[in-house]
């Protein structure tokens, strides 16, 4: 990472020292070409210092001026190129090392690229300076089938493919994505592996999950209304009912199973009368006439 960041600081001011160094290059030739024509044209006519600047002759001057204008033209022009090139990676990589985990791979499943963000999730990309597969990143049951993405991508030839991942942590959480694939273009314009962004869905499925259990338990409500709603078969002399398997239940039996009602015994004033009629009576107030 270390040397990344110097190659981009690097990068971020080559623009700026191209133009100086160009007009170096073509102030250099200006020299050469003084000493040349010193050396060889005009030995003994003319100093050195007069070939260079004082008493340059007209056509010297004019080629050295062509040259001169030349490398600065030059200069100039690679110079407004690398800060467009520069400006198109800085935003590049912008868009890349976004929030949104985003991985690389090549037609070997070799992890080429990745981003911080999936870095930070799924660990790194490579192991002793060698790249790292795919599955051995983040390895899943669809790994190596035809539903991998790296297969529908490649060997479907499909434009793009979606398909749901998990990752599970040592803690035994899960983590849930919406992965998307989509082929990855070499500078030819051949197909050299695929991209895939991993859309973070844990808290859309923990809703989900919520969502499925208070279904489920609501269900298991209702049923429980079901069964002790309609006709119940009952027995019109000892009061039993018959299940739906054609057993006979004793009544407090059958709705302590079919519900969460708890029943407490007690008596009721006629059947107190009937089964302790005396007792009954003594306890009871006289009437007034």
């Amino acid at each position: 990472m270390e040397s990344e960041s110097i190659i981009g600081r690097t990068s971020n001011h080559l623009h700026r020292k191209v133009l100086p160094l160009f007009l170096f290059l073509g102030a250099a030739v200006w020299v050469l070409d003084s000493l040349i024509d010193y050396f060889f044209f005009y030995q003994g006519q003319y100093s050195f210092l007069d070939l260079f600047i004082t008493d340059i002759p007209a056509h010297e001057l004019y080629i050295r001026s062509c040259v001169l204008i030349m490398f600065a033209g030059f200069g100039l022009v690679l110079s407004h190129y690398l800060k467009k090139h520069r400006e198109s990676e800085i935003a590049l990589n912008n868009i890349f090392n976004n929030v949104i985990p985003i991985c690389i791979t090549d037609n070997d499943f070799n992890i080429i690229n990745a981003n911080r963000s999936y870095r930070r999730i799924f660990g790194a990309t490579e192991k002793n300076g060698v790249a790292i597969k795919c599955y051995d990143s983040r390895p899943g049951p669809k790994c190596e089938t035809t539903e991998c993405p790296h297969h529908q991508i490649i060997h479907e030839g499909k434009p793009f493919f979606t398909c749901e991942s998990t990752k599970e942590e040592k803690d035994g959480t899960r983590q849930y994505f919406v992965v998307t694939a989509t082929p990855y273009l070499d500078m030819n314009n051949r197909q050299a592996g695929i991209i895939e962004t991993f859309q973070d869905i844990t808290a859309r499925r923990q809703l989900e999950e919520q969502r499925e259990e208070l279904i489920e338990k609501l269900q298991l409500a209702m049923d429980k209304v079901r069964t002790l709603s309609g006709f119940l078969p009952i027995c019109a002399s000892c009061k039993k009912i018959r299940d739906d398997k054609g057993y006979w239940n004793q009544i407090e039996s059958y709705i302590r199973e079919h519900s969460e009602a708890e029943f407490s015994h007690s008596i009721c004033p006629e059947c107190a009368e009937k089964l302790y009629g005396d007792y009954f009576k003594k306890d009871e107030p006289a009437k007034k006439d």
